[in-house]
């Protein structure tokens, strides 16, 4: 009994220095320190400004990126990121008395035809019209090289100066643009190339949403292969504030060397007004509002050839003046190139020197009534006739 109750007293003691044990390391183990964590990232909220006595920046095109912070707490601001250059090569600006012009240049022009496909037939019959008229300027709308080669040919034999628009939207990117200055440069006429039309019309934009940006990004691609083939960069625009972005758009990527060798095709339509109205830029005085957009933005006038304008057959937007008809077509018309042999606007100012020509809508076209041929209404024959008769003469510059 005493041997068994021996045995009980052991087993409870080493059961007893086990629960001691277990203890005094659990103990030790809730007493020991916790491992240290990493901090994680956290977002530190952005500091406002304080209020500063200097003035505040220019307004730019860039958005200027918000401060950001480090883990630190200091808050450091990223630089603005400078906009793309264009990649320009070396040219001489070109001063207005040299831009070319045509031989015996009187100023007198028209837009050829509104379609950008035609035979030689046509061509050959479309011009000598032109001939008969003593016209020396024309605007001329061209699908592809083989179309610009072909008439590039004939109105060099004509000695006919000719502004050339490759048919495009505001929306499609315009390639081998210099592959078309070289053609005219082979054939010996100047490089006039016109740069998209009338963007800011969503009848340009064939049902999609208008969108300048987009413009302006095709329009800066454009602009680098004309200017740097050697061409003449001729910018479009019937609203004033698209000129003055595609101009600050231009200087914002570097490339103020253009404006040396740049001109603009206005389109001053006179709807009914009559020559001298000046009330506002609905008028064929109206190119002098978009000359001013040019000495506000780049310091200069550039060299205008007006590329659409005049007054539209039967027009009758101002029911303050008569409906153009028959006699106010020709009448008009006659005024206007008048300027070019006077010197003389209709409102009595002088002639400004950028204006080298005017080419008024249509010369011929079956679906267009104000086409002076082939229309269905007829050939505008007392219009004809009236820039006839105004004879032979050379058109006047202020350096002459």
């Amino acid at each position: 009994m005493s041997s068994r109750r021996s045995l009980l007293f052991a087993i409870l003691l080493a059961l007893l220095s086990v629960g001691m044990t277990l203890a005094l390391v659990i103990l030790r183990w809730e007493e020991a320190p916790a491992e240290p964590q990493r901090p994680s990232p956290t977002v530190v909220a952005q500091r406002t400004p304080l209020a500063s006595t200097s003035p505040p920046p220019e307004p730019t095109t860039t958005a200027t990126p918000l401060p950001t912070s480090t883990l630190e707490g200091t808050t450091t601001l990223e630089p603005t990121p400078t906009p793309w250059r264009l990649e320009l090569v070396e040219l001489p600006p070109i001063a207005l008395q040299d831009w070319p012009r045509p031989a015996d240049d009187d100023g007198l022009g028209i837009h050829f035809l509104a379609e950008a496909y035609y035979t030689e037939e046509e061509l050959d019959r479309q011009i000598a019209r032109m001939v008969g008229l003593r016209m020396k300027w024309a605007l001329v709308i061209y699908a592809d090289e083989n179309q610009l080669r072909k008439a590039a040919i004939r109105f060099r034999d004509a000695g006919i100066t000719v502004v050339w628009r490759r048919w495009g939207r505001p929306y499609q990117p315009l390639f081998d643009l210099g592959r078309d200055v070289r053609i005219l440069q082979e054939v010996g006429m100047p490089p006039y190339i016109q740069l998209y039309n009338e963007p800011s019309l969503s009848a340009e934009w064939d049902g999609r949403k208008i969108d300048e940006e987009r413009f302006l990004n095709n329009l800066l691609k454009a602009v680098t292969q004309v200017y740097n083939a050697g061409g003449y960069v001729g910018l479009q625009f019937v609203n004033q504030k698209w000129l003055e972005d595609a101009l600050r758009e231009i200087k914002a990527h570097g490339g103020e060397a253009i404006f040396g060798r740049m001109f603009f095709v206005p389109h001053p339509y006179g709807l009914n007004h009559p020559p001298e109205y000046e009330a506002t830029c609905d008028a064929v005085l109206g190119f002098r509002c978009y000359a001013e957009v040019f000495k506000r933005e780049i310091g200069f006038y550039p060299p205008m050839i007006a590329g659409e304008g005049g007054w539209k057959y039967q027009a009758s937007d101002d029911s303050h003046y008569p409906k153009v008809d028959d006699q106010l077509h020709a009448q008009y018309h006659k005024e206007l190139f008048n300027w070019f042999r006077t010197g003389v606007l209709s409102n009595g100012q002088p002639l400004p020197d950028y204006l080298f020509a005017f080419c008024p809508w249509l010369l011929s076209a079956k679906m267009d009534d104000s086409a002076w041929y082939d229309s269905f209404a007829g050939d505008h024959t007392l219009t004809i006739e009236a820039v006839r008769n105004l004879g032979h003469f050379r058109r006047k510059f202020s350096w002459e």
